[in-house]
């Protein structure tokens, strides 16, 4: 063979290496491309799977909560509307021992002879004591015995004092009003009740022998009154 053609082939077989080792560097790096990829995409999988498994915890778990809240709210709702219709019980039983052959509460009665002026600072002292603002109340009837002190109200202005210096946990000036009550009103349907009231704040001080005075006083001299029945329980 001639020097001229071994040249050439030479140089056809350098290009036909060169195409096949290019060619090959080629199908590597789209080899090592692909797994780079697949690589990438199982790292993403399993982070995905990690997030749903994740996710799916939570989900149960809030589940789980829903359940377990609701069954613990319907369990109070229910707890709590067995002791309203105890209450709404007890309410209705006391106001059936207190409404039979009573003369209308202090509040319910008749006004029309009252001042405007009388008539607006007891009602003012009134809504006070309604909204727990006792000292305020108290202020307001002690204002009213001043301009209507013989007034038909004047019994019951002395016994919401009497019940807002309780309310205070000023049990001895509730007892001293209730008795100025039972003094200058002996006729007064207040009266059972300041007595009764008189019991329990000695009954609640724990000088059990007052307390039996003041009851014993209230079923002789109110004998059928509900506040007698109830001083008679207290005796037993």
């Amino acid at each position: 063979m001639r020097s001229g053609q071994r040249i050439k082939l030479s140089a056809a077989l350098g290009v036909i290496i060169i195409f096949a080792v290019s060619a090959g560097c080629f199908n590597r790096r789209r080899f090592n491309n692909f797994n780079w990829q697949l690589d990438s995409l199982k790292i993403y999988t399993v982070r995905s799977d990690s997030m749903i498994r994740m996710q799916s915890r939570e989900i149960a778990q809030l589940r789980t909560d829903y359940y377990t809240k609701s069954d613990e709210l319907g369990e109070k709702l229910e707890m709590l509307n067995t002791r309203l219709g105890e209450t709404e019980m007890q309410l209705t039983q006391f106001n059936e021992m207190f409404g039979k052959g009573r003369k209308p509460a202090v509040d319910s009665e008749d006004v029309s002879q009252l001042s405007p002026e009388a008539r607006m600072v007891y009602e003012s002292a009134y809504l006070n004591y309604v909204k727990g603002n006792y000292q305020d109340a108290i202020n307001g009837f002690e204002s009213y015995l001043k301009i209507a002190a013989d007034s038909p109200l004047s019994d019951n202005a002395l016994y919401w004092i009497g019940e807002s210096y309780a309310a205070l946990g000023k049990r001895q000036d509730a007892v001293n009003k209730f008795n100025e009550l039972c003094t200058r009103y002996p006729d007064s349907n207040r009266k059972p009740t300041a007595l009764y009231k008189i019991g329990i704040i000695y009954e609640e001080a724990k000088d059990t022998k007052t307390a039996r005075t003041y009851f014993e006083k209230l079923v002789a001299e109110f004998p059928n009154s509900p506040e007698a029945a109830l001083a008679k329980d207290k005796l037993k």
